[in-house]
């Protein structure tokens, strides 16, 4: 039971860290998404009102992801294993962020594909929009990784 406490808390610090790195990527994806007019035009209080409107859905997306993936996981893996190298665990955390990204990227490119064909259909995919959400979930998934796996690492 204390070491299912200690995976929990450390996991749960873990993923905070990861939902403030994917914040921090879907705004720099945000921003370089935009265009030069949207950027002229841009309204302080419903910007503001949109952050924490960010905040909370990725909050949402955040915890699902930490109770359905990432706390099953550490819980599975043992203390000494090598997959608790910071930088493998890293490598992994991207990898499984990137394999959700391309999956659900892979399935709106294929809907795409199979209605305007395969050169327009993939040019209609390739847009800016998608920018923030795979920098975001990428980012977490890469951070909450690296920042669990350093958790156990012994303090020099």
């Amino acid at each position: 039971m204390k070491t299912f406490l200690r995976k929990l808390k450390l996991s749960f610090l873990a993923m905070l860290c990861g939902w403030i790195a994917c914040n921090i990527a879907w705004w720099v994806g945000a921003i370089l998404s935009m265009d030069a007019t949207a950027l002229q035009h841009l309204d302080l209080r419903q910007t503001g009102v949109f952050a924490i409107m960010v905040g909370i859905y990725t909050a949402i997306i955040i915890a699902m992801a930490w109770l359905a993936i990432f706390l099953p996981v550490d819980l599975c893996i043992k203390d000494e294993s090598t997959l608790r190298n910071p930088k493998m665990a890293a490598l992994l955390g991207f990898l499984a962020a990137f394999s959700l990204v391309a999956s659900v990227y892979g399935y709106v490119a294929w809907f795409e594909v199979t209605h305007h064909g395969f050169a327009e259909g993939l040019w209609r995919t390739l847009d800016k929009a998608a920018l923030p959400y795979a920098l975001g979930t990428c980012a977490s998934g890469c951070m909450a990784a690296y920042v669990r796996a350093r958790m156990d690492q012994p303090t020099r």
